[in-house]
């Protein structure tokens, strides 16, 4: 694929509920996308996809030191910042000098400025974060947007394989509070350059890109390792297996709407679907491997049951799980896309609090276990709510 142009512009329209703040509706940005957070998102999804090519190319290393099982070495951080700043264009500072990006974003709204709400309502994420009696705000959907990107070509190759993983991101993540919950999910309109028949092929294009991308850097560079990382240190769009566990899974499910899969992530909705009652104990209960779905912050002892961080130099551990919702109009398909990335930097202690307290010691072996136990109960979940399952990746 060659790219025709400097200048791509992604058409999009808001699938879910995006929450931007406690603001009144007259002081929220008019143009609604936040392109900081767009650029956030894209380096975190550029940063997992080289992650990904190096693990499979024997080039991560990991270091095993410290409060996490594992963490990427300084090696690992240096030649990833290297690949997404200076190779693929996206911009790096530090000690070894800066670059500026090679790509200029910015957002136009498309229709008159977006509709927004200061409201409560039922959906979970949005509860949670009015507890005090806070207004949230938030664009409601079918707002529509223009996300344009201006690039200065060095590196086409290079650029092209950034692209796509924004491309992926924006199929992948949502923007915003709770975005790896769905909020602030996206329906995307690719153009002709970037156009693809469905996901998966989106996603191998964007991985074999990435490869070569590293592969030919790594050449070029001299590029070894001391030794090769059991498990990645950091999320990764890989090929591998851990064991019999893929590095990283893609499914989509036709769920009949957002809550349905945004419930999967609150306990009580959960264990109402699995079993009729609110209250249960699920495998991820009786297993006290819930923490896989992700460890806020904060080290106080939670008022019911949960767990806590144990470690001060950790703050928390998002969930490995994000989900995106999209509707028809979204070019690469319905349903909920929900990515799962295993990778070992989590905390080696956390503690869980209930019926007592327990302190639970995380290592490879536990974290395969935790993360099987996940996604079979996803996988139960899905079923009883009677989803279309599609696997796409890898």
């Amino acid at each position: 694929m060659v790219l025709a142009g400097s200048r791509y512009v992604f058409n999009v329209s808001l699938a879910t509920p995006m929450v931007v703040g406690w603001f009144e509706p007259g002081v929220l940005d008019p143009v609604g996308v936040r392109v900081p957070e767009v650029k956030g998102l894209w380096r975190w999804w550029a940063r997992a996809f080289i992650a990904g090519a190096m693990y499979d190319l024997g080039l991560l290393e990991g270091d095993p030191r410290g409060d996490a099982v594992l963490r990427p070495s300084r090696s690992d951080v240096k030649r990833i910042n290297y690949v997404v700043g200076s190779v693929m264009g996206l911009g790096i500072a530090g000690d070894g000098g800066a670059e500026a990006s090679r790509f200029a974003l910015y957002a136009e709204p498309v229709g008159g400025a977006p509709r927004s709400r200061c409201s409560s309502n039922g959906l979970q994420r949005i509860r949670l974060l009015s507890l005090g009696r806070r207004r949230i705000c938030y664009y409601e959907p079918g707002a529509r947007f223009s996300i344009v990107v201006e690039r200065r070509s060095v590196d086409q190759y290079a650029e092209l394989a950034a692209l796509k993983i924004l491309a992926v991101s924006l199929q992948l993540s949502g923007i915003g509070n709770g975005g790896r919950r769905g909020f602030g999910s996206f329906d995307v309109s690719l153009q002709p350059d970037l156009r693809y028949k469905d996901l998966k092929q989106l996603i191998s294009d964007a991985y074999e890109s990435t490869l070569e991308v590293v592969r030919r850097t790594a050449s070029r560079e001299g590029w070894s390792t001391r030794r090769r990382a059991e498990a990645p240190p950091l999320p990764a769009v890989a090929r591998s297996n851990f064991r019999d566990l893929p590095i990283a899974r893609v499914v989509v499910a036709r769920v009949r709407d957002f809550p349905q899969i945004h419930n999967f992530f609150v306990r009580s909705e959960r264990c109402r679907v699995l079993t009729g009652s609110s209250r249960c104990d699920d495998d991820l209960r009786k297993t006290l491997n819930a923490w896989v779905l992700g460890l806020p912050r904060g080290r106080e002892k939670p008022s019911a049951t949960g767990y806590v961080i144990g470690s001060e130099r950790i703050s928390r551990r998002a969930s490995p799980i994000l989900v995106a919702y999209h509707t028809r109009a979204n070019s690469l398909g319905e349903g909920a896309f929900i990515s799962i990335l295993f990778s070992a930097d989590w905390p080696k202690e956390v503690e869980w609090f209930g019926a007592g307290s327990q302190t639970i010691t995380i290592d490879l072996n536990r974290l395969y276990e935790a993360y099987k136990t996940a996604f079979n109960e996803l996988q139960a979940y899905l079923q009883k709510v009677g989803a279309q399952i599609t696997y796409v990746w890898p």
